[in-house]
């Protein structure tokens, strides 16, 4: 196979797309191979998804067009999902509560995209306002239609509803970075969402889990090496 790959690399020099893709399950020794490859080659291979994630991540606002965590601090934005195999980014706000965006990993990080795409707006005002809505539908009209268990679970889930602080937010974003750096496994999405307070981070072969947003810096802390 490390001569096949070889070979056509060599092969698609002319060829106007020069993508060979190289599919297989899960653990089944893309990666190695690719290593061994990239060594006989003496070529420095690039994890894409890695790459994605850091640059996603809070880093310096001089050397970034987005992150993830501003967009949740800083903005409209309660909820954000990242495809980390796909490059879709999919973001919720508080501007238009019943309906998400879809935007291209490519172009968030292009300087200036996120002022255009995204209303600034402060975290505490965000938060209540997420609370006032929350409490609106809870109490309105629709809440004769429930029956008696859901109204007991709704209300004590609403009575006990506290906003992530604004300080967890970067820690769970470099949470994802870590995740994606585990040999052997693939995070191929994540995603943080204000409103239900729970982070969810799905791997290509060990599931989905779905933690709190609080204990995700710790869950993760705990769960790797």
């Amino acid at each position: 196979m490390l001569a096949k790959l070889e070979r056509l690399i060599g092969e698609i020099g002319d060829l106007n797309s020069k993508l060979i893709l190289l599919v297989g399950p899960s653990r089944s020794g893309k990666t190695q191979l690719l290593r061994q490859l990239s060594a006989k080659l003496n070529i420095e291979p690039l994890n894409v998804g890695l790459e994605l994630g850091r640059r996603l991540a809070a880093t310096p606002n001089n050397k970034r067009g987005f992150s993830a965590g501003e967009l949740l601090r800083d903005t409209g934005v309660y909820a954000i999902y990242i495809g980390f195999n796909s490059s879709e980014v999919r973001t919720e706000s508080v501007f238009n509560p019943f309906a998400y965006e879809v935007h291209d990993a490519e172009d968030l990080v292009k300087p200036g995209y996120a002022a255009r795409h995204f209303v600034a707006v402060p975290y505490d005002e965000k938060v209540r306002a997420i609370a006032w809505v929350r409490a609106m539908i809870q109490a309105g009209p629709l809440r004769h239609y429930l029956p008696a268990h859901w109204l007991q679970l709704m209300d004590a889930e609403s009575a006990g509803w506290q906003p992530l602080a604004a300080g967890r937010i970067d820690e769970i974003v470099h949470g994802f970075n870590v995740l994606r750096g585990i040999e052997g496994y693939y995070l191929r999405n994540a995603a943080i969402s204000l409103s239900e307070g729970i982070v969810r981070a799905s791997y290509n072969c060990d599931g989905t889990y779905i933690v709190r947003a609080d204990y995700f810096p710790e869950f993760v802390r705990i769960n790797t090496p």
